[in-house]
Parts: C-alpha cells; structure tokens; sequence
C-alpha cells in the first residue's frame, strides 16, 4: 500500500503550493525593514504559539509513524521522528524559559539554557528532515519488513526524542557559552558561529529536497515549505532579538505554520480517503445486491427486502402482490444457440421486465437461473394480474428469435397476492404452483393463484 505523500503531485497541488511559496516569502520581505519595530506587548502569546506547535507537531509524528506502520516507506517513520523531536524541543524550551512557569525556568534552567533549547530545536528539525531524505535516497524502493516495523519505529520516532532528552541535558547543565549575543545597534543577534549553523542547516534542507526529490511528491513539496517557514522563521528570529517586536510575532506564527502545513496536508489525506472508502462502501453495496449478468436485483436482495414487505403488509392489513416469471423453453433455447446468447437473451429480458414496473416501491429481480420475481406493494391480485400481462408482452415485443415450435422468446408469468399466508416463503410458493400451471396451460400466459 503507497501512501498518499509519497505520489507524484498533481498540477493544482503544484500551483498551491507554488503560491504558498510566494505568500511566504512576500510577507518576509516585507517584515525584513520592520523586523525590530516595536509592537505591543502580548504576554500569553509566546506560550500560546509554543502550545500550537507542541500539539500540530505531536500530531504530524503521529500520523506519519502510523502511515510508516502500514505502508513500511521509511522515510515517513523518520519525518516522524523530526516532528516528535520539534513538539519535545518546543515544549521544553518553554518549560525553561524565564517567567512562563517560574521566574528563573524550570528545571533549574540558567540565564541560556532556553535559549539553547531554541537554536537545537532550530537545528535538530532541519538536520532530520535531511537524514530522512538521505535515507529515502539510499533505501530506493525498499520497504521495511513487517516483522521489523516496530523496531524501526522505535528507531526512527524513538532516536530523535532521545537526541532531544540529552540536547534538553545539555542545554540545562552542560559548561556552554551564550548561544547568541545581541549586536549593539541592529536590534538582531550577532552573525556568530551558532547563528551561522542553524541558518545554513535550514537551508541546506531545502536544498536537499529540492535536489533530491526535485518536488514530483506531494510530500516533496510541503516538506519544503515546511522548511522554508522554519527558514524564515529562524532568520526572523536572528534579525530581531527583542520581544514583542515585528520580528518575533512574525517568526512565531511561522513556527507555527511549519508543522501546521503538515497538517493540513495529512487531515486532507484523510479526507480524501474516507471520500474513496464510502464511495468503495457504496459500490459494493450496490454489487452485492445486484445481479451481475442482467443488473437487476438479485437473490440475496429478494429475500432481504421480500420479507420486510410481507410483515409491512401484514402489520398494516395492506396488500401485496408478487409475479414469478420463467423464460420458456429456455433449456432448448441454450442448448441450439449456445450460452453466450442465452446470457444475452437473459440481459433483455431482465431489461423488458424492469420496464414495466414503475413505482418506485416495485422491484424486479433475478431469482434464479431464467426466473425472475416482480414485488408489487399495495397491490392486490387484480393490478398484478395487468403488470403480468404487460411483462409477457414487453417480452414478445423484443422479437428474440427462438428454436421451433415458439418461434420467438416468450415468458409464462404466475401472480399471487397475500391472504392468509403467515411465511413469506407461502406467498412465494403459492406465486411458483400459479407459474407451472401456467407453463402446463400452455406457456406464454399468466395464471393467477387460487383464492
């Protein structure tokens, strides 16, 4: 089973995606010259955004390492895996920032240790993506086998969070130097070495998608945009160092938007599948419930639908009537022409018949080899006696050539209509005795069942 992501991109998806590009990088532009003006202060902002980016990431890890399960591509355990590594870096380097849950962090956190927890976060997500690309690139068309799909997961899910823990150590008790110094007049960070490094992962990231899978997937496409928002994200972020600033509102909501495209992306998947999975409900519904050579009703439905008819009637003292019809002399018929036209004969005949009900309520079907059943609620002996004459005509009318003595295909029809009958299976029988009386009167007329 391929996955939805890993399938060539449509040219809408392509176009989407082309103007999301554009939209993102003109907001950029745009904020760039204001990036350190000064906005007003939101203090539950920050929280609120870490909070959306926990969970969209938490929910992106999911949904890709329970694809990877089924479908066993391992590029999609270790998105997975760089996903499960943002929600756990994002949330911890909330819980150590100052003054959201304790003035000083929790976790006895020092003056830099959110601050680190930011720039591997910024790091980390990038760097996986690009061993998750590179591991596409050497694996081919491999998929995992089953019985070590769930190693893998825990490998490929599993590794990052650990790589996330011990970055999480480090940033808290680990001898590190200030992450980044804020430059004297530009409002931004200093262009130092760690600045450098979590820039240029980002961009070599795109760069290895677009390399590497030259956008024909679908999850070719977003991951690069994904990218392209913690890209922006993080640049903004270097550009402005102060809170509350264009810069830092902006570089939030984008660190929002890079799993949030995801997603968006994974929640359509969805859709999509559930609209293929009814529609695939529906068409075997109708399958099972039709006949395959003539596409009328078959067995299975007439008992189904014959039985709620007869106990609807006899709960509402209503009438019922119902026609059993043989094609006659059928047997020589097969016999002199072969079965490739007595099939063909069957598929008219099923059409002339299905041509004379009209109520919506009425239903013909195949009830068996050349015999067929007409159901007619709320309707008495008389009105099924003139639907039966109607079908024997219909079927004259089609002028099927036939062996000698007919001449043509004819029909011989029995009609019965609920009296005392306490079983369904009654009504049938005493509808099937009025058939062969008619076929021993003669064939090609209809009799009517005593009473």
């Amino acid at each position: 089973m391929e996955s939805f992501l890993v399938r060539p991109a449509t040219r809408r998806q392509a176009t989407l995606a082309g103007i999301t590009t554009l939209l993102i990088l003109g907001v950029f532009a745009l904020a760039v010259p204001r990036a350190t003006q000064a906005l007003p202060a939101v203090p539950p902002f920050m929280p609120m955004c870490a909070l959306t980016v926990f969970t969209t990431a938490c929910i992106v890890s999911f949904l890709l390492s329970a694809q990877f399960t089924v479908t066993r591509q391992p590029i999609l355990g270790a998105l997975g895996g760089a996903y499960a590594f943002t929600a756990l870096a994002v949330a911890l380097q909330l819980m150590m920032f100052p003054g959201v849950f304790t003035p000083d962090g929790l976790f006895g956190a020092g003056p830099d240790s959110a601050l680190w927890m930011w720039v591997f976060w910024h790091g980390g997500f990038p760097f996986f993506v690009i061993l998750a690309v590179v591991m596409r690139n050497l694996s081919g068309e491999a998929l995992i086998r089953p019985r070590n799909v769930g190693l893998w997961t825990w490998g490929l899910v599993g590794g990052p969070v650990a790589v996330g823990v011990a970055l999480c150590g480090l940033a808290l008790y680990g001898d590190l130097p200030s992450a980044l110094k804020v430059a004297g007049s530009s409002g931004g960070y200093e262009r130092n070495a760690t600045a450098l490094v979590i820039w240029a992962l980002n961009v070599v990231a795109i760069a290895v998608v677009l390399l590497r899978g030259r956008l024909r997937a679908v999850l070719d496409i977003w991951i690069s945009i994904a990218l392209l928002a913690c890209l922006i994200d993080t640049s903004l972020n270097l550009l402005s160092a102060a809170r509350f600033s264009v810069g830092w509102y902006l570089a939030r909501v984008f660190s929002m938007f890079a799993p949030g495209v995801l997603v968006c992306v994974l929640v359509w998947e969805v859709t999509v599948l559930y609209r293929r999975l009814f529609a695939a409900h529906v068409t075997l519904l109708q399958t099972s419930v039709h006949d395959a050579l003539t596409a009328i009703y078959n067995r299975s439905y007439f008992n189904a639908q014959f039985g709620k008819e007869f106990e609807r009637a006899k709960r509402g003292n209503l009438p019922l009537s119902l026609i059993m019809i043989d094609v006659d002399h059928f047997k020589r018929y097969n016999d002199a022409l072969g079965h490739p036209k007595g099939d063909a004969c069957l598929v008219a005949v099923a059409s002339a018949l299905a041509g004379v009900v009209r109520r919506p309520a009425d239903f013909v079907c195949r009830y068996g080899g050349e015999e067929f059943a007409i159901v007619l609620p709320d309707t008495d002996l008389h009105g099924a006696s003139e639907i039966a004459a109607q079908a024997t005509q219909a079927v004259m009318r089609l002028r099927l050539d036939a062996p000698a003595p007919a001449g043509y295909v004819t029909v011989s029809a029995g009609c019965a209509a609920l009296r005392w009958e306490r079983l369904a299976d009654e009504l049938v029988e005493a509808a099937d005795v009025a058939l062969y009386r008619a076929k021993a009167a003669g064939r090609n007329r209809v009799h009517l069942a005593d009473g």
